[in-house]
């Protein structure tokens, strides 16, 4: 096996075994076993585990990001074009299409027990893509709403998307797999959340802009 095989083969077997143990209960030994490879083999190419971890990763962030990309956008695509999209992107990423990958259950197990990988992923992924949602709720509320209410709003979506990724189970006990059949595929998911996002952001403008209208109401008649 030559020394390119070897390395990608340490990582196509890794990051199935991180994502069902994590990267404390993981172990080298087993990585190593399940690749056919010599037991140095992880110190040799990667220096030690947790740069193989790292690598890993960076693997299933790329997988991610191949199996559900952006669009790209003209000067003159809407902001609620946007959002759709943007929408549809995560929901994407985070249901994927079919059964999940080892890549979505890793990124996902970060997001819940944070390993020093987060970091990365934060720097890399999450805050990039979050930015993007952020500069799209600027187009649609204008420059009258917070920064902070902006972001809470685009935490706010997410969460939504995220619910479905964890709780899917749960959502099978409580509906039963009938209901969940016929009103939960990953299009609908995206539609719902679309519309219930985009009423809250409209409402969101509207209470800030009836603010705005009083304050200046009230400042005349001084």
């Amino acid at each position: 096996m030559s020394t390119i095989n070897v390395r990608e083969k340490l990582l196509e077997v890794a990051g199935p075994v991180f994502s069902e143990k994590g990267f404390e209960k993981a172990t080298v030994r087993e990585i190593c076993q399940k690749a056919d490879v010599n037991l140095a083999s992880v110190n040799y190419y990667f220096g030690d585990k947790e740069q193989l971890y790292l690598e890993v990763i960076c693997l299933a962030k790329q997988m991610g990001v191949s199996r559900a990309p952006l669009p790209e956008w003209t000067e003159n695509t809407p902001p609620e074009q946007k959002l759709e999209d943007w929408v549809k992107t995560l929901v994407r990423r985070m249901l994927g299409t079919g059964e999940l990958s080892w890549s979505n259950h890793l990124i996902m197990r970060e997001v819940l027990r944070p390993t020093r990988a987060c970091e990365h992923l934060v720097q890399d992924l999450f805050r990039p893509f979050v930015n993007i949602a952020d500069k799209i709720l600027l187009e649609i509320l204008g420059e009258e709403v917070p920064d902070h209410r902006r972001m809470q709003c685009v935490f706010s979506i997410a969460a939504q998307c995220q619910f479905y990724r964890v709780s899917g189970g749960l959502v099978t006990l409580m509906l039963g797999e009938e209901e969940q059949e016929a009103h939960y595929n990953t299009e609908q998911i995206i539609e719902h959340i679309l519309q219930f996002s985009l009423a809250a952001i409209k409402n969101l403008k509207h209470e800030f802009l009836s603010s705005e209208m009083d304050s200046s109401s009230t400042l005349n008649n001084f």
